[in-house]
């Protein structure tokens, strides 16, 4: 018989504790899926807090990723506000003259 891949000792021990919560009694022990794979309980175990620390990590991603798209939007809008403002002061140094006289005190 094929040995359990670490993901499926995960998925067949998160499984057995939420029927174990739930009162479901039917099922594989824990002590049973890791016999299954030829690991240990402490293995099992430890695979489980592995996988849970994963999902842990690529929470904390997700939620750093929407932070930081909120920034960058928030960035985005302030250098279009400048450059548009930017804009209008060089047309109206242009218009009045301003640019040849920086121009001539330059030179």
């Amino acid at each position: 018989m094929e040995k359990l891949t670490p993901e499926e000792v995960r998925v067949l021990i998160k499984a057995s504790q939420i029927a174990k919560k739930k009162g479901i009694t039917k099922g594989a022990s824990v002590k049973e899926i890791c016999e299954k794979a030829g690991i240990s309980r402490k293995t099992g175990y430890q695979w489980m807090s592995e996988a849970d620390a994963s999902a842990k990590d690529s929470e904390d991603a997700i939620q750093k990723l929407s932070q930081l798209e909120i920034e960058h939007q928030e960035i985005s809008k302030k250098y279009a506000d400048l450059r548009v403002e930017n804009e209008g002061i060089r047309l109206a140094m242009e218009i009045h003259g301003f640019d040849e006289i920086v121009k001539k005190n330059a030179s």
